[in-house]
């Protein structure tokens, strides 16, 4: 019995996903982030995400107070992305659903972008305590 193209296509997914989530701690552990800010580049301003491979970084070093000084946002999101690559990652490669979907309202969702574009406008304030939130 020949196995189908969507079985082959999950057991790659099922092998590579993990290898290439151990790969790029491995890589962050020794080399630390490798990833430029191209808006901070450009414009000199730090966008929502500047910082989060490095505090990616630190948190597996153990460092928790200098991933919190890298982006606080980044560390409070950081458990929700876990959550919901794992989830994905298990229904795709074991065509199975065992950890619960939250649904989140538009009023839950819209309340986050604001607070995603608060904390981009805060970290771009360069007065205490606002500096605080820079990277």
């Amino acid at each position: 019995m020949k196995p189908s193209r969507s079985r082959c296509l999950r057991a790659l997914v099922g092998i590579g996903a993990p290898l290439a989530a151990l790969g790029g701690l491995f890589y962050l552990y020794h080399y630390g982030s490798p990833f430029v800010c191209v808006f901070y580049q450009l414009t000199g301003l730090y966008c929502p995400g500047c910082g989060a491979g490095r505090a990616l970084s630190s948190l597996i070093h153990g460092d928790i107070l200098a991933a919190l000084h890298y982006n606080a946002f980044f560390l409070l999101v950081f458990p929700f992305i876990v959550y919901y690559l794992v989830k994905q990652y298990i229904h795709f490669v074991f065509q199975k659903d065992p950890l619960p979907f939250f649904r989140i309202r538009l009023s839950v969702y819209n309340s986050v972008m604001l607070l995603i574009i608060l904390f981009w406008i805060l970290r771009n304030i360069p007065v205490f305590p606002f500096s605080w939130l820079a990277p």
